[in-house]
């Protein structure tokens, strides 16, 4: 008797487990939709410390080579303290989450609608981020 209600209950266990997680499924708020167009790509109105921490952002997420961005990343650090351990810098943590203030207004890099983009946009940043060396 006792070899035929283990497999029984077995299959009701499963069957129920089954139908929850379906449930939980059904019930899941559905993902937001998709972002429509690319945020500026002008990090002019940048900080240099929010720009290394964008440097590590995207190094990173291998959207620029490590060759290209790490120098970027230290020189920025360096000059302007952007990673001084005993201070921190929020703009720097902003940047390493692949936040960036420009011109009043905060962009998230992963908002940019595909991968080309986000590697643009890093790319951009590099390029703005040559002169504060």
């Amino acid at each position: 008797m006792f070899r035929r209600i283990v497999p029984v209950l077995g299959l009701a266990l499963g069957l129920g487990l089954a139908s929850q997680a379906a449930m939980a499924q059904e019930q899941s708020p559905p993902p937001p939709p998709a972002v429509q167009g690319t945020p500026s790509k002008d990090f002019t109105g940048v900080s240099p410390a929010n720009l290394a921490g964008i440097m590590n952002y995207c190094v990173e997420q291998q959207y620029v080579s490590y060759d290209e961005g790490n120098p970027v990343l230290y020189g920025l650090s360096e000059k302007y303290k952007a990673t001084e351990q005993t201070v921190g810098n929020f703009d720097y943590a902003l940047g390493t989450a692949g936040y960036f203030d420009s011109n009043g207004k905060r962009f998230y890099l992963v908002a940019y609608t595909n991968e080309d983009d986000r590697r643009a946009a890093c790319h951009a940043a590099v390029k703005a981020a040559q002169p504060m060396l």
